[in-house]
């Protein structure tokens, strides 16, 4: 049986913003309040994390993520407003997409 699939990632001017993999950091980082656990959680190297959320930043115009300062206890991290809204639309496109394709797949 042949079953229809997609991916789904959001742009800005042709620009790539938003897929599955950077959706994942932007809910890690949430959830953790740090790159540095939400780089951990995904196996990746918080040098690659942040370089993600640079280039998603760069797209969209404005940062994703707001960082406070490390030192002793390490320094804490969150979404910006607009990390916030990229990651709701995202998710919410998401969900569209899923029980679509479901109804496709029946």
């Amino acid at each position: 049986m042949t079953e229809v699939r997609a991916k789904l990632w959001l742009e800005k001017d042709s620009k790539f913003i938003l897929g599955v993999g950077r959706a994942e950091i932007l809910r890690n980082v949430r959830d953790t309040g740090s790159i540095s656990k939400a780089a951990k959680a995904m196996g990746m190297s918080y040098s690659h994390a942040w370089s993600e959320i640079r280039e998603m930043s760069r797209a969209l115009g404005v940062p994703v993520i707001e960082t406070g300062r490390g030192g002793r206890n390490g320094g804490s991290s969150k979404l910006t407003e607009a990390g916030e809204v990229i990651l709701d639309k995202f998710e919410k496109e998401m969900e569209k997409m899923d029980r679509h394709l479901a109804r496709c797949n029946k």
